[in-house]
């Protein structure tokens, strides 16, 4: 009888715990490309032709800050396609301007990827980079 009260105690309380510990893993802030400093800084072209290579190299690249300077071939709002072969997704938390296509301007993002189909790097959490910093 004493083993059935306890049990009634001792399961919800780790149910409780377990389910606490859950939540705080899923519950993490988001990274902040933005206030994070650039691991790498180059032009689109080396960042691809880095990450077509698939070697061990390549692997340093993935989900990394990277620091582009490069021109623009689209922007569609949600997407920004820089001429040498990268696509980012725009950070959804901070506004930014509709770019103009053949501009020259420096942004930043995190790779997510290489698609060997399209030949194009992935990267998500893109920001423009201002001159000042």
């Amino acid at each position: 009888m004493k083993n059935r009260k306890t049990l009634r105690v001792v399961l919800p309380l780790g149910a409780a715990i377990l389910a606490g510990i859950g939540w705080l893993l899923l519950e993490r802030p988001h990274r902040d490309v933005a206030e994070e400093q650039a691991q790498f800084k180059m032009v689109p072209e080396e960042l691809a032709s880095a990450l077509a290579q698939g070697d061990s190299t390549a692997q340093s690249y993935l989900n990394a800050v990277v620091e582009l300077y490069g021109v623009v071939a689209s922007d569609d709002g949600q997407r920004v396609t820089l001429e040498g072969g990268v696509v980012g997704a725009w950070d959804t938390t901070r506004s930014h301007r509709t770019l103009q296509e053949g501009e020259l301007l420096r942004l930043k993002g995190r790779v997510t990827g290489y698609d060997d189909l399209f030949e194009e790097v992935r990267m998500d959490g893109m920001v423009m980079v201002e001159e000042g910093s």
